[in-house]
């Protein structure tokens, strides 16, 4: 021990015995239920460990004495020990009187007396090592022995105490430092009483209410479900309680899962109410790591760097890829140049895969992953291959209201908008002209390099009807065609496919009033009508029927004019008066004021003696063939009557030389007959 403690103390020995002498010594001392073979083998294990030591190792070095103390007793050894230091003494004291002949002073005497009040004081020092030992001491103590049953720990006292190798989670080695808890230093039998178990309790409780006061973390295994979320062991035969809240960064859909789950959490509780209650939370640990490590990534990773994820998630605008607790989102227009329907054509769940990182935001934290920025993009050599007014074929790859993509080639596609489908059919949704997967041909109508946008059309691949619509239907045809459609104001009759010619209702008859053309045809009625007007750049075509015969109107008016007689038939009787039909199927109004034949005549009264179809004599007041407005009267037909028969008499009574006054023809007029 001298040479480790004291290397420089001036007498320094090197006790030792066999094996064998030390393993009947501590037999017969009776304080180890171990046989003398059993002793002997573990003094023999410990003598190997402490040979071996980095420090304070058993060794003879240079300028040790060496005593053998087998045969010998502790007197015996003590004797040995003075004798030696003696000796030694007297040894030097001659060698100094030789060399110093000159020095006259006295030679003190070798202290013999203060060695053995040394040896005295070493026993002391080590005996009040052992009194320092208290019961209930949390210790140290080296694992000597291991045997299938029991583990025996040194502690440092006059024998080993021992442990059930069962409160070990695993088998420890020779020479392995544990903490055990001095239960008894001597029971009745001698034995050192140690115990692991409430050394691990202990330690547990410390590193517990430590780590809650520090906020640092503890380990533990999640075992069981409970109500609200799990039992957790936390060591040290101690369970806590984990919310489902605080379990994980994400909502807990599958509990089931996390069942046997060995990690990290924060103590957020104790006690509560006085009452051991411990509370703990797995999310706050997890959110710390997922900062540290995306912190990590926002300092190390830059745009254009290759990564690897796994992908976590799918939405309708692309995928989410786990970088490793955080998110970075692969776009679905970043999956490929061409054109992306379903990312999961591209990856898949749980699937690993290289990304290129296109966009990096770290105060936003937001990462733009790409997989299609691992080849060129098609537009840089865009131009080198198409061209406006090329014809190409693509294929169909998506529908929409507006309009549909056709793929020129991968990563470059156009829009057919709907409108460029066709010359003259009115398309309401593509899928009347084209399905997905289709090939067609199209032309290129124009581009945009920066956005990323081709034109095309459909119909300019064929020719535009309408160029040629004039020479194809000159205005004065007659034709025979089906109705297409019926409107509130016509009809649309189909002259070709796609090109419709429109008859309105005023076109149908010069002198019947149409209020809605269902009253004279049904849709897929063939009909004859005539061109009346073509407008090729608005693209509208005017048919007509009544345009197959003479206006009447005209005929009307050149044989009859405001002041002639006219015979005709009531044809309808309102409130205002009585329409007539005459010659040429055309009516006209008898105002209700014009029908009086007398001053005392009330029209509305007048009114209730006419019936439909009787026939009627009046003269035109008022003719409008360009609006085709003609306007009849009785009353004047009365005067006008009157005024020829008084011209009449008046011509008689000049002829014969009578006298014949106006005053004498009323009378003859209002005289009673007979």
């Amino acid at each position: 021990m001298t040479s480790v403690v004291f290397p420089r103390a001036e007498h320094r020995f090197y006790l030792d015995a066999s094996p064998e002498a030390r393993a009947k010594r501590r037999f017969d001392q009776g304080v180890s239920r171990l046989s003398v073979e059993e002793i002997l083998a573990a003094i023999r294990e410990r003598d190997e460990i402490d040979k071996n030591k980095a420090e304070g190792s058993l060794k003879i070095v240079p300028g040790v004495v060496y005593l053998d103390t087998s045969g010998l007793t502790i007197s015996q050894v003590y004797e040995k020990l003075i004798g030696n230091i003696t000796n030694t003494r007297i040894e030097e004291i001659t060698m100094v009187q030789l060399e110093v002949e000159s020095d006259t002073s006295p030679i003190e005497e070798p202290d013999v007396q203060k060695s053995a009040n040394s040896q005295e004081q070493l026993q002391e020092k080590y005996l009040k090592s052992l009194e320092q030992l208290e019961e209930g001491q949390l210790v140290d103590g080296h694992i000597i022995q291991v045997t299938p049953d029991q583990v025996y720990i040194d502690v440092g006292y006059k024998s080993e105490g021992k442990i059930p190798i069962g409160e070990f989670k695993e088998i420890p080695n020779i020479g392995d430092v544990v903490p055990v808890i001095l239960i008894t230093k001597e029971n009745n039998y001698g034995e050192v009483i140690v115990s692991k178990k409430q050394a691990d309790i202990k330690i547990f409780w410390r590193n517990l209410r430590q780590a809650f006061h520090d906020h640092t973390t503890v380990k533990g295994t999640i075992e069981k479900l409970v109500k609200g979320g799990f039992d957790v062991d936390i060591g040290g035969g101690t369970r806590a309680f984990l919310p489902f809240s605080q379990a994980d960064t994400q909502r807990v859909d599958n509990p089931e899962s996390f069942l046997g789950m060995k990690t990290s959490f924060y103590v957020e509780r104790i006690y509560s109410d006085g009452k051991m209650n411990i509370v703990v939370n797995r999310r706050k640990w997890l959110e710390e790591e997922l900062e540290q490590k995306r912190r990590a990534f926002f300092e190390k990773t830059h745009v254009g760097d290759d990564i690897t994820g796994t992908v976590k998630s799918f939405t309708s605008f692309g995928a989410f890829i786990d970088l490793g607790g955080f998110d970075g989102l692969l776009h679905i227009n970043d999956m490929s140049w061409g054109h992306v329907t379903k990312p999961k054509d591209f990856v898949r769940k749980g699937q690993e895969v290289q990304l290129k990182v296109i966009r990096i935001d770290p105060q936003e934290k937001r990462i733009n992953l790409s997989l299609k920025h691992f080849s060129d993009d098609p537009w840089v050599h865009f131009e080198d291959k198409y061209h406006v007014n090329d014809i190409i074929r693509g294929k169909v790859t998506k529908l929409t209201e507006f309009g549909a993509f056709v793929e020129l080639e991968e990563g470059i596609e156009g829009l057919v908008h709907i409108s460029e489908f066709s010359w003259v059919k009115k398309v309401q949704r593509p899928e009347e002209m084209l399905s997905i997967g289709d090939e067609t041909e199209c032309m290129i109508l124009g581009y945009d390099l920066q956005a990323g946008r081709v034109s095309l059309g459909l119909k300019q691949v064929t020719t535009n009807p309408w160029t040629e619509i004039e020479a194809n239907y000159p205005v004065g045809t007659r034709l025979r065609r089906k109705v297409a459609k019926l409107a509130n104001t016509g009809a649309f009759i189909e002259l070709e496919e796609g090109i419709d010619g429109f008859l309105h209702g005023d076109d149908i008859s010069w002198t019947k009033k149409i209020k809605h053309p269902g009253s004279e045809f049904s849709v897929g009625q063939e009909i004859e009508f005539m061109v009346i007007s073509v407008d090729a750049e608005d693209k509208h075509i005017r048919l007509g029927i009544k345009q197959l015969s003479e206006d009447p109107w005209k005929s009307f008016a050149a044989s009859y004019r405001p002041g002639s007689l006219v015979e005709g038939e009531v044809s309808s009787i309102t409130d205002f008066g009585v329409f007539v039909r005459v010659p040429g199927g055309i009516e006209g109004l008898i105002h209700k004021n014009n029908l009086p034949e007398k001053r005392e005549d009330n029209p509305d009264e007048l009114l209730k003696k006419y019936n439909v179809g009787d026939k009627i004599k009046a003269v035109v007041l008022e003719l409008q063939p360009d609006k085709q407005k003609v306007a009849f009267s009785i009353k004047d037909y009365q005067k006008k009557v009157q005024r020829e028969e008084v011209s009449r008499y008046m011509a008689a009574d000049e002829s014969d030389g009578s006298t014949f006054t106006l005053g004498d023809f009323f009378k003859s007029k209002n005289a009673p007959e007979g």
